[in-house]
């Protein structure tokens, strides 16, 4: 919790965007909701009843929820990035600043290819993070608990649907994440040891071409 606290206020600056960009995301997501109300008023009562202008009108409407479901979209796009860049930026140039202000002591006992990891894919990741949720994490809880609302309102035999879908969905991404997480820390592990090997061979590649090991240095690099 400390550590999440700790990068949050790199989003101090980005608060605006922050904000917004799920409060766009929410208005697209109900945008979305509406369109299946729509069809079923178009079938129900424009269809069913021979009513061109009740089509017509639903049809205007359901241009107009489209339009501006994908505004938004769009928009909440773009907030979101510009907050996620932002506070990648910041956390990058903290970290840099942090590197050059460690002792001797313990940059010779972190390895280099580590404080590279940290400083790029790490980085990377988090920003990544960030943006997924102002977007995705925002439009998945309110599309599913939106959808349940609409599907209880339509039917309510088919919400019960969701009382089996949603503990089977929650069981596979649980599975999910419990076999990914030890195999991305492996992921990393060996990152790090890549990012090693390769800094070793970009500073030292003179002395590698000299002593002509540049046949054991390639089968360290592929190891």
């Amino acid at each position: 919790m400390t550590e999440t606290r700790r990068l949050a206020r790199f989003l101090q600056s980005y608060r605006f965007w922050v904000i917004l960009a799920p409060l766009l995301m929410t208005l697209e997501v109900s945008m979305d909701l509406l369109q299946p109300w729509l069809i079923a008023r178009i079938i129900d009562d424009g269809v069913a009843n021979g009513d061109l202008a009740v089509v017509r009108q639903t049809g205007a409407i359901m241009i107009g929820v489209a339009t501006l479901g994908m505004v938004t979209g769009v928009l909440c796009g773009v907030f979101a990035i510009r907050a996620a860049q932002g506070f990648g930026a910041d956390l990058r140039g903290s970290l840099f600043r942090k590197v050059q202000d460690l002792s001797f002591d313990n940059l010779d006992r972190l390895e280099t290819g580590g404080l590279i990891t940290r400083l790029t894919n790490d980085v990377t990741q988090l920003t990544d993070t960030v943006a997924m949720l102002l977007r995705i994490m925002v439009r998945v809880p309110l599309l599913l608990v939106g959808s349940m609302i609409m599907a209880v309102f339509t039917s309510p035999r088919l919400a019960l649907l969701f009382l089996v879908l949603i503990p089977t969905v929650a069981l596979v991404i649980g599975l999910v994440m419990r076999v990914a997480f030890p195999i991305f820390k492996v992921v990393q592990k060996k990152l790090d040891r890549l990012n090693t090997v390769m800094q070793e061979n970009l500073a030292g590649v003179r002395v590698v071409r000299v002593v002509a090991r540049a046949g054991h240095e390639r089968d360290r690099f592929e190891t």
